[in-house]
């Protein structure tokens, strides 16, 4: 089961939404918010699994709202629903922590399979988004950007292995190992190698399982 929650200042949309939501069996609306403040303060009473959140909330919205629940509430996939169409501005809601972004003009099946995408780990793109993302090298995924050599020992490490199975697998020194997962967390923009592990979950790289 889905655990779904919806922060959207419109009751109108609200209400539709959640009348498509109780027609799903597998989704389960756990939580409805009206604006920034009150969301924070539902999530810490009441997780959700996949967000459901609209730009234009009042006192507090957008990118330091998306940056206010990652930080807050690591696991939750965040699925911008917007009547602001994909543009350059989606691409830095996806580098703040977004797992997807859609257009409210899609209709309720799109969104429904939006919100499974983002749920089983892995980022909702529309085609126009993935355009913008190949025109655009600097916003590509940052483990897109490893080298193939720390590709390799982020693979290893995302089977478990410990910095001595990589230097043994790779046949390297525990050290250039040590310094390969160094620039691995740098590129990723984290500080250990439990937030690498985070990241590729967070990214579609790991299943719920692993």
């Amino acid at each position: 089961m889905i655990r779904v929650g919806v922060a959207d200042d419109h009751p109108l949309l609200r209400s539709g939404l959640r009348r498509v939501f109780e027609a799903q069996t597998n989704l389960k609306l756990v939580l409805e918010a009206e604006d920034g403040a009150e969301l924070l303060t539902l999530l810490a009473a009441q997780p959700c699994d996949v967000l459901v959140l609209d730009l234009s909330l009042p006192y507090l919205r957008g990118i330091e709202l998306v940056r206010a629940v990652i930080e807050r509430h690591p696991t939750v996939r965040i699925l911008i629903y917007s009547v602001q169409p994909e543009d350059r501005l989606s691409l830095h809601l996806l580098d703040a922590g977004a797992a997807g972004y859609l257009s409210k003009d899609q209709g309720a099946d799109e969104l429904l399979r939006a919100i499974q995408t983002v749920a089983s780990g892995k980022r909702y793109l529309t085609p126009t988004l993935r355009e913008l993302v190949a025109l655009d090298p600097e916003k590509s995924a940052p483990h897109e950007r490893l080298s193939s050599r720390e590709l390799a020992v982020f693979q290893l490490l995302l089977r478990g292995k410990n910095v001595a199975d990589i230097a043994d697998e790779l046949e390297i020194q525990a050290s250039t190992a040590s310094n390969h997962l160094a620039r691995i967390r740098e590129k990723l923009g984290v500080q250990t190698n439990g937030e690498v592990m985070l990241y590729a979950f967070r990214a579609g790289l790991l299943s719920r399982e692993t």
